[in-house]
């Protein structure tokens, strides 16, 4: 089931200019008081995904269908990017409801809370609905691998949130180390055939590695290909069932399509990459707030 989205799609960085749509306004939904007064309840369902590097936005129409998405760095002494977007939405989309998620949930005091795992097993349930999967979200400080049931509901999980081994900060810290730039890391990697990996899952000795490699005059590209394929063998020690799908979300997975093509022709299961990977558990939570607090 392919998601839908109008015209109305906003993708925006932690440098967009302001909104023009509206004042700026810091907490904007820390009262959903703040619609009523405005006089207009629409039927849009907002989700947020506080996540410990990004901020994720996500606005659905009443049949689930996105309508409005947009980003920002969590941790920013400028508070600007994420007033006007609150702003913006609050303006344009008069939220019924809200459901939060995330480590930062809690600054929302009006809407639904619900765990990162419930709101991923939501959301990509409610784009594959026809059977039992797993999930494997990969961002900026953990990896989740989520069993899921047809409904969305969470049979079994597994995190490595003691470890930022494979993750977002893991790729950023070793690229930083090899002055890799990370947007053209999935390009170099495709340019290089060798299997060399770095053999340590923890980051400072990996970053060790990585500067034994530079001194020996190792490639770029080998280089960005073996960053890679220790998150493949990271994973491959994940507790995933062979007999069940995989769907792929988080950031990680959005911006690295080359570790999309290792995983998807390397392991054992049918995989799917799920639509705008990025935002798949702040869809989850906007589902949530569509349909009502009726998950546990």
């Amino acid at each position: 089931m392919a998601q839908r989205e109008s015209s109305r799609i906003r993708e925006t960085s932690g440098h967009s200019h302001p909104s023009q749509h509206g004042p700026h306004r810091h907490g904007a939904f820390d009262g959903i008081s703040i619609r009523v007064q405005g006089g207009v309840v629409g039927n849009y369902y907002l989700g947020v995904d506080l996540g410990s590097s990004y901020t994720k936005y996500q606005v659905v129409d009443p049949e689930g269908h996105s309508v409005y998405r947009a980003v920002h760095k969590t941790l920013t002494r400028n508070r600007q990017t994420r007033e006007s977007i609150e702003a913006e939405i609050q303006s344009r989309f008069h939220p019924e409801r809200i459901c939060s998620t995330g480590y930062g949930r809690n600054t929302y005091p009006a809407a639904i809370r619900k765990t990162e795992l419930i709101c991923a097993s939501v959301g990509v349930s409610h784009l594959y609905p026809e059977q039992e999967k797993t999930i494997l979200d990969i961002g900026g400080e953990d990896i989740k691998v989520i069993r899921s049931g047809p409904e969305g509901t969470v049979e079994h999980f597994s995190m490595n949130d003691k470890c930022s081994a494979g993750t977002g900060a893991f790729i950023t810290e070793i690229a930083e180390k090899a002055e890799l730039d990370l947007a053209s890391l999935s390009p170099l990697a495709r340019k290089s055939t060798s299997d060399r990996q770095i053999n340590s899952f923890c980051t400072v000795f990996a970053k060790s590695e990585i500067l034994t490699w530079l001194l020996d005059g190792v490639p770029l590209e080998d280089i960005a290909r073996g960053i890679y394929l220790s998150i493949l063998n990271r994973i491959r020690k994940l507790p995933l069932e062979p007999s069940l799908p995989l769907y792929l979300c988080g950031g990680v997975i959005a911006h690295h399509p080359y570790l999309q093509e290792l995983l998807i022709e390397e392991m054992p299961m049918p995989i799917e990459v799920v639509p705008q990977a990025q935002y798949s558990i702040a869809y989850g939570a906007a589902i949530i707030a569509m349909k009502g607090d009726v998950y546990a």
